[in-house]
């Protein structure tokens, strides 16, 4: 399994970003994108995660991601997109959908049609491992900037995908929910599955980065 992209390039607001990016997502891989404010990082995940049409370039999947799908990402269904690329936005508020942490998190497995059983078996594991089983009824726009980010991370686990695209998964965690979650990544990875994580988390860096790709004056440093 792997997704490729080909001499990428990105725009935010019309204007170029990134332009001449290469590399290789592999099973297994965790792959950080660093670089500083405005060099691009969030564009780039989202354009990998085939939720912005790149600006030049190909991103290309290999069969075994694709699973019968045809062309780039960013022209799957969102349902397609559920078990094959999973995306956890910088902001989480961006992705919430419903009223409740609990429905949030069913809302993939919904959308995958899974039997209720099993669709309440994984809700019941993600509220348990990422400390959110007293809040599983609050709205998601009441929860704390850590919460929310936990519960956005969850629901992209909520689906199993293959690959996980993530900006920022550790941003405004205690000391014990970032081990956590650092730990569900790592299993993520070591499961098979591949990781791409835009951060400015140098500790995260550290603790599952196998490869960094730097972007710093609209390439790849």
């Amino acid at each position: 399994m792997r997704l490729v992209a080909e001499n990428l390039g990105g725009e935010r607001g019309g204007e170029t970003v990134f332009s001449g990016i290469g590399f290789a997502l592999e099973k297994g891989d965790a792959l950080v994108v660093t670089g500083p404010n405005g060099a691009g990082k969030s564009t780039l995940a989202l354009t990998l995660a085939g939720l912005l049409h790149p600006e030049g370039g190909r991103i290309e999947p290999s069969d075994e991601l694709a699973r019968g799908l045809r062309g780039e990402p960013w022209r799957w269904r969102s349902r397609d997109l559920l078990t094959r690329i999973g995306t956890v936005f910088q902001s989480p508020e961006h992705q919430f959908l419903t009223g409740s942490v609990r429905a949030e998190l069913e809302v993939g497995p919904r959308a995958l049609k899974l039997p209720a059983d099993e669709r309440a078996r994984r809700v019941d594991e993600l509220l348990a491992v990422l400390r959110l089983e007293r809040l599983a009824e609050a709205n998601p726009f009441t929860l704390s900037g850590g919460e929310k980010r936990r519960l956005s991370v969850a629901s992209a686990l909520a689906t199993r995908p293959r690959m996980l695209v993530l900006d920022e998964p550790t941003f405004g965690q205690d000391r014990r929910t970032y081990a956590e979650l650092v730990t569900l990544l790592a299993a993520h990875c070591d499961g098979g599955g591949a990781t791409l994580f835009a951060t400015h988390d140098e500790d995260l860096v550290a603790s599952l980065g196998d490869r960094t790709l730097r972007l710093a004056g609209g390439r790849a440093a």
